[in-house]
């Protein structure tokens, strides 16, 4: 049995409908089952991080965990070390993390700091382990979809890197081989797409896929801030989220092999999922 936590999120309900279609035994970790849709032969259950009294009842009988954590504050990786707890309790055999990609290039903004720390968290169980560690998920064009419905413009800040972004879905691949074969214990693999992309060049494919040209328009950090202050989504959130992008661009450009080299297909594209996506963009 697997457990898959964060199971309605972007990675972990491509993860549960890959598992389910293969026919794995696979639970499903939600906060809300009552408001969760997963395919038929999926196990849904109540489980929370932040409540270690659900643990045990998720975890029982399961073998392998794919862990995703809610998120980082000051207290650092309690819900890793909530979970591990749980888990060497259960008898859990491999625990399976994703992490982000910064962590293996030394970045220090607060959101790859979390997953450090988390990763060391996992890493220290005395159980087996294998870290994922994603780059840009193309999902985060979703950002844009607004203005390029109703303007056919993308707002990116000045710097914002060349990415090798990654569909969720190629994520999920690579995480339902580790969880399901052998060989991968022990090992951190970076998760990339086939192609660096600019933010003009995103731009260009979600203006193909349209059939109409969308701008691309620099902003500079002060400005992004500002909107977003606007709009009500600033606060210390959004300050790591900018500071990630501003040393990602060191390294979100690097396009890695592994996901070919797990999966044996080559990444999807970008076009791939504007196609699938196009109607957020309007």
């Amino acid at each position: 049995m697997i457990l898959v936590t964060g199971a309605t999120g972007n990675v972990g309900s491509e993860l549960v409908a890959r598992l389910a279609a293969e026919g794995v035994p696979v639970r499903a970790m939600t906060r809300s089952p009552e408001k969760a849709a997963f395919p038929a032969g999926v196990e849904v259950v109540a489980g929370d991080f932040d409540k270690p009294e659900t643990l045990p009842a998720a975890l029982a009988g399961v073998d392998r965990v794919f862990v995703v954590p809610p998120g980082y504050g000051p207290e650092g990786p309690v819900q890793e070390r909530t979970l591990v707890a749980a888990a060497r309790e259960a008898g859990v055999k491999h625990l399976v993390k994703l992490s982000t990609s910064g962590v293996g290039f030394g970045a220090t903004d607060p959101l790859t700091s979390g997953h450090r720390q988390g990763e060391r968290v996992i890493q220290e169980s005395g159980l087996e382990w294998t870290i994922l560690r994603p780059g840009t998920f193309m999902v985060y064009l979703y950002g844009y979809a607004d203005t390029i419905g109703k303007e056919r413009t993308m707002y990116v800040t000045e710097g914002d890197p060349v990415s090798a972004m990654i569909h969720p879905r190629d994520i999920a691949s690579v995480a339902a081989e580790v969880l399901t074969t052998t060989g991968h214990e022990g090992r951190s693999y970076t998760l990339t797409g086939g192609e660096a992309l600019s933010p003009q060049r995103q731009g260009e494919i979600v203006g193909e896929a349209l059939g109409q040209e969308v701008r691309v328009i620099e902003r500079t950090r002060a400005e992004t801030q500002a909107e977003f202050d606007r709009l009500g989504w600033g606060g210390p959130r959004l300050e790591a989220l900018l500071e990630l992008k501003r040393q990602s661009a060191a390294w979100d450009w690097r396009i890695s092999d592994s996901v070919e080299k797990i999966t044996g297909k080559p990444p999807r594209t970008l076009r791939d999922w504007v196609d699938e996506n196009i109607r957020v963009f309007g």
